[in-house]
């Protein structure tokens, strides 16, 4: 998926506006309305947007809930899979923590004297984190994404990469029939995909009102990680033989 630094901040500007105008967008980069054009055309052939009369808007499949929405839903499972995830974390290891709510359970549920490098662009993680004195937090800069409760963009996706984490944890928006894992925007899947680059070990904590659930943004599939993590209703829930299809793909399994 090949986006120009504009039509990269034309969606960053769409995902929270929900829907703009062809003459916003010219006014608000200097360019022309036919150049706006071409952009919408690429995103819209993409099926990053939906070309609509007079400008475009996020086709309903890129609509995810709030951070506060997705907050309280099956909180539980949350947190029955994040608290199973503290097992995979060594003393004295450096971690990256990517977005989302299930992430964020996973910080509050981190013991308070565990000797931890944290790196992370999830700012629910980071309040916890202020909690645990142990745990040394770095913290990236980027766009603030209010709805979402983090930051993304270039700056933060650099800093990032001045780090190499023992273990990734991080979260999907979707994960289809085979395996596959997606989300909702460019830059989350961009964001996971740059924390899993610069990883020893990945863990994906899903539950699973995940899948099977269709998303755009292509993240990776299950052989590209190490550790998946869901609740332990998700075959029965989803429909998938989850065991197979992750031995299959040689990653471990824990249903919890």
């Amino acid at each position: 998926m090949s986006l120009s630094p504009r039509q990269r901040e034309i969606l960053d500007w769409l995902r929270d506006a929900s829907e703009l105008s062809t003459d916003q967008l010219a006014s608000r980069f200097q360019v022309s309305t036919q150049t706006i054009r071409r952009d919408i055309n690429d995103l819209s052939e993409q099926g990053l947007v939906r070309r609509q009369h007079g400008g475009l808007s996020l086709p309903a499949g890129q609509r995810n809930l709030s951070f506060l929405q997705r907050s309280t839903a099956q909180i539980e499972r949350k947190r029955r899979i994040a608290q199973a995830a503290i097992a995979l974390v060594p003393d004295n290891a450096t971690i990256f923590l990517g977005y989302g709510t299930t992430v964020a359970e996973f910080a509050r549920a981190l013991p308070a004297d565990r000797p931890l490098r944290v790196v992370t662009n999830n700012l629910e993680a980071v309040h916890a984190l202020a909690e645990k004195p142990a745990v040394e937090t770095w913290v990236a800069g980027g766009r603030l994404r209010p709805g979402d409760r983090d930051v993304m963009g270039s700056a933060t996706l650099d800093f990032i990469r001045r780090f190499r984490a023992h273990l990734s944890i991080c979260g999907v928006g979707a994960v289809d029939a085979h395996g596959g894992m997606y989300e909702f925007q460019p830059d989350e899947a961009e964001f996971t995909q740059v924390l899993f680059a610069n990883s020893h070990v990945r863990a994906v904590l899903a539950d699973s009102s995940k899948f099977p659930r269709d998303a755009p943004c292509r993240v990776a599939t299950l052989e590209q990680i190490d550790h998946f993590l869901t609740d332990d209703d998700a075959s029965a829930d989803a429909g998938l033989a989850l065991p197979p299809i992750c031995e299959r793909a040689g990653v471990t399994l824990h249903l919890c």
